[in-house]
């Protein structure tokens, strides 16, 4: 029997996440908590409505077929208490201004698949893939496995964005399917990790030497956030650890809001919106700072 899984988004023709034109499969679902995440929609494993209220063009529809009455009309607007929706659904079932989008859909790994090919032609002329990001993919592994393992049965280069945040058995699932592994390092002071992101980086980093261990390929990825590690000793530290393991390449991925606004689209409150992003003077001298370690580094993106 096919493995299921929750994808919240598929988007095709990306040059940013491993080698050649790329196909981005996002699953659901994160145990980590960054602040910054620009796709808050993957945190958790259940599917979540997004409300855009700008497009609502007042049919009234998802009034009449919500069964929980989170949707009503009060003194003539539309009312939505988010605290009454069960995310089922059938609201954004109805609207045709896609003011209601559910974010989160059960898939099989064939059908990602199916989805996948359809951009095939780009693959085989710019040496592309596929790229399972998420969230953390991990979290799902044994369906990541499956459509790795399916992605390599037709040719295609694979690749996974991680945070390495899992138990070792759910990486060994994958190992056998991935040609690349984009690896976050965020940070090297385990209180600070714990402080910011709700957990400590002990599992990651002993993940990461397990990953190397194993001789896969990895990139270092780390997001540059403004209050957190955006200094010069703290990103020289990264590159200076992730060098001596053995990695050769980091790339380095400047803050930015993309995140808020999806927030808002949640219900929830947007965290790190008062951060500054970073100058181009200060992104230069991290980028350098991280060169010093004898890294091929890569700024943006």
């Amino acid at each position: 029997m096919d493995i299921e899984g929750i994808v919240f988004d598929i988007q095709g023709f990306s040059i940013h996440d491993g080698p050649g034109i790329r196909t981005l499969v996002f699953l659901k679902g994160c145990h980590l908590r960054c602040p910054w995440c620009s796709n808050p929609e993957s945190e958790r494993f259940e599917p979540e409505l997004f409300f855009h209220p700008e497009r609502c063009i007042g049919c009234h529809k998802c009034i009449q077929i919500c069964p929980h009455e989170a949707i009503r009309r009060v003194d003539g607007n539309l009312s939505f208490n988010r605290s009454l929706c069960q995310n089922c659904g059938k609201c954004s079932d109805v609207c045709y201004a896609e003011a209601r989008v559910m974010k989160g859909r059960r898939m099989t790994a064939d059908q990602v698949v199916e989805e996948v090919l359809k951009d095939d032609l780009f693959y085989l002329n710019s040496g592309g893939g596929v790229t399972l990001g998420g969230g953390e993919p991990l979290a799902q592994a044994d369906f990541a496995a499956a459509i790795l393992m399916k992605c390599k049965k037709k040719g295609l280069h694979t690749t996974i964005e991680t945070a390495g945040h899992v138990p070792w058995p759910q990486i060994e699932k994958v190992l056998s399917y991935t040609d690349l592994f984009l690896y976050d390092v965020k940070h090297m002071d385990p209180g600070k990790h714990s402080n910011i992101i709700g957990v400590d980086n002990q599992l990651i980093l002993a993940n990461l030497e397990r990953l190397l261990g194993a001789n896969k390929q990895v990139v270092a990825c780390t997001p540059l956030i403004p209050g957190f590690n955006d200094t010069v000793g703290q990103i020289r530290a990264i590159a200076r650890h992730v060098g001596r393991l053995g990695i050769e390449e980091i790339h380095l991925l400047p803050y930015h809001r993309f995140g808020a606004g999806k927030h808002r689209l949640l219900g929830r409150p947007p965290p790190f919106l008062g951060r500054k992003e970073l100058s181009e003077k200060k992104g230069e001298a991290l980028k350098e700072s991280a060169a010093l370690e004898g890294l091929c580094v890569k700024y943006g993106g």
